[in-house]
């Protein structure tokens, strides 16, 4: 549950996965006053380091969103402080419980959502944050958790091919998704339980306001309406390249993925109707090698200067407010936390697939197989 201060700003312990959308935007409009009182430059603890000649390992999801890491956080950061920053990846839950129970985890930062964060760090999946070094005071509240920090805000998004649907006759909302006679043709949704479940119970009529607790049952025999007519897709590089091939028509994209797409050229749009926000923060395994390393790479991430060049690249939104005033006017709109877009949207909640992950996966794998 949503707790605010008398101040009004949000009150959340570290396994509270609620965003506060009112503070955030409250937030960014302090952020020319943030810029100007230092927050480009690195912590003094960062600033008195010697990590020459030190390497890390950065899993990360691949594609264009990896690549903007790269030049937005690893390469500034291996400039700053001369440690080689080694890519990898995707990020694979499965593989990284793997090497965490074998002690020895190969990656030292991994990029995980939200809901796997707050679903496995009761398993003592993750390092403690070292708030020594990392500085969380310039990071939204909400944003923070003991085991990670965010690194971005983004959305899940109706998205179409305009070859496709042309004009103004496109999808836009989930329920258009789940209308295979009015919008003809494959579409595309995440092979993930989540959000899958809310898109579903968002297009059989339940109110963004309503979806928790999930009502399965429902959103199963919503699903089976369109088992035969969905791509299932397993990475946002598949999701980019099925919707410009024309494999599909619509479906289920990200909203900084889309965005990637436009910039290239790539005949997509998409509609912010029911957009579901979330976020993914940067954590380190439990026993990695490098994590004193881990520890200052994301302090280094946070600066106002790397997180507004993350979302000049591919728009999605910093977690840093004071980021806000040096990100382009043409990439604001196709921000999550854009208050027109925030206010059409929803956050998913965390706290409930912190509870229910494992046994709706084992619900979701089951009903994929049906």
């Amino acid at each position: 549950m949503k707790k605010f201060t008398k101040n009004g700003t949000f009150a959340m312990d570290a396994t509270d996965a609620e965003m506060s959308r009112r503070t955030f935007i409250m937030a960014s409009a302090l952020a020319g006053t943030a810029l100007s009182t230092g927050l480009l430059t690195s912590s003094p603890a960062h600033a008195a380091l010697d990590l020459k000649g030190r390497e890390m390992v950065l899993a990360s999801w691949g594609g264009s969103y990896q690549d903007a890491q790269k030049v937005s956080y690893c390469d500034p950061f291996a400039a700053a402080t001369g440690v080689t920053v080694i890519q990898d990846g995707p990020m694979n839950g499965g593989k990284l419980r793997t090497m965490v129970e074998s002690g020895q985890p190969i990656w030292d930062v991994v990029d995980v959502t939200d809901i796997f964060l707050y679903a496995n760090a009761k398993n003592d999946l993750f390092e403690k944050i070292d708030m020594s070094i990392v500085d969380t005071s310039r990071v939204e509240p909400a944003f923070v958790h003991e085991n990670g920090v965010g690194c971005i805000v983004w959305s899940y998004n109706v998205g179409y091919n305009t070859d496709a649907f042309p004009g103004d006759n496109h999808p836009k909302t989930w329920a258009d998704i789940f209308d295979v006679e009015r919008f003809p043709g494959k579409r595309m949704l995440r092979d993930r339980v989540y959000p899958t479940l809310e898109q579903a119970l968002l297009a059989d009529g339940v109110a963004m306001k309503d979806l928790y607790p999930l009502d399965v049952e429902r959103a199963f025999k919503k699903l089976d309406t369109i088992k035969d007519d969905v791509v299932w897709w397993k990475s946002n590089s598949q999701s980019q390249q099925l919707l410009t091939d024309g494999a599909v028509g619509c479906g289920m994209i990200l909203n900084g993925r889309a965005y990637d797409l436009v910039k290239k050229g790539g005949k997509v749009n998409i509609s912010w109707d029911q957009n579901i926000q979330s976020i993914d923060f940067f954590s380190i395994p439990k026993g990695a090698k490098n994590a004193d390393v881990a520890q200052h790479f994301m302090n280094y991430m946070t600066l106002a200067e790397n997180q507004a060049t993350m979302a000049n690249i591919i728009a999605y939104s910093p977690v840093n407010p004071a980021a806000f005033s040096g990100i382009e006017d043409k990439v604001k709109p196709w921000l999550s936390t854009n208050p027109d877009n925030a206010a059409k949207g929803m956050v998913i909640s965390g706290a409930y697939w912190r509870d229910h992950l494992d046994e709706l996966t084992e619900r979701w794998n089951q009903w994929k197989l049906t």
